[in-house]
């Protein structure tokens, strides 16, 4: 109808109604697209907000996931910190059952999961860019640089760690023991969680090659616990940065 109004006025050459009708035309298209912009952006913001919800909840998982593994590792380094006065001599005293353990555990560097199934699908389909938070951006992409440089320094621990009960079988062996009877969990005695494993410190100290491998698996169990700390730190940041977006407050401590 607008069209043929404005081609009766071109052959009119009545040029007022020529503009007014393209104008009019103009007007049309113009509000047409920046309803179309407008629609496209909600659409996407509410792609993001469902991505951000899903996010959320997988970091909450995965730092619940990575948690006891995490502390499980940072134990036995523990033992690895505190054992060396009595492998190599400076204390004239047993190891703890702890202590021990910990030389055996210290060759278990298979790392946490550190993936999101979430971040996965965004990245396969290069759709990282949908997040237009700043923040979120930020924490992304220091949690996927993170876990780059985790990953690659994973690689050259798992390949140099030494496995010292295989390596030294006649200096730890691991004994048997019966399972206590409990009604529950929490009745388990604290020092049956603790691995069977008896250890020869008198024969450690003479072994040299011995004492050599559990001070190289002492540094590179470091790493090893250095590196999930870092995964962990930047799993925080990007929790805390999703929780800001969504609004979510946990109180004094985020979980």
């Amino acid at each position: 109808m607008i069209l043929r109004r404005l081609a009766a006025a071109i052959r009119r050459q009545d040029w007022f109604t020529v503009f007014v009708e393209t104008m009019i035309v103009v007007l049309g298209v113009f509000l047409g697209l920046q309803v179309q912009q407008w629609a496209g952006e909600r659409a996407r913001e509410a792609t993001e907000a469902e991505y951000v919800a899903r996010l959320h909840d997988e970091v909450v998982d995965l730092q619940a996931t990575r948690g006891p593994v995490v502390d499980f590792r940072r134990r036995w380094y523990a033992g690895l910190e505190t054992l060396g006065g009595a492998v190599f001599g400076a204390e004239d005293r047993d190891l703890t059952i702890e202590e021990c353990s910990s030389i055996v555990f210290a060759s278990v560097v298979t790392n946490p999961t550190d993936d999101l199934a979430t971040l996965i699908e965004l990245q396969a389909s290069g759709g990282l860019s949908l997040f237009q938070d700043a923040r979120v951006l930020d924490a992304l992409r220091h949690f996927l640089l993170t876990r780059a440089r985790v990953r690659d320094s994973r690689e050259g621990i798992a390949r140099s760690v030494r496995d010292v009960i295989e390596r030294h079988p006649a200096l730890i062996r691991m004994t048997w023991r019966e399972s206590p009877v409990v009604e529950a969990l929490d009745e388990t005695p604290d020092d049956f969680a603790l691995p069977p494993f008896e250890c020869d410190v008198a024969a450690m100290r003479m072994d040299k090659t011995f004492e050599s491998d559990v001070e190289w698996n002492r540094m590179v169990v470091s790493q090893h616990v250095d590196d999930n700390r870092l995964i962990d730190e930047t799993l925080a940041q990007l929790h805390g940065a999703l929780d800001q977006v969504l609004g979510i407050v946990h109180g004094e401590k985020a979980p």
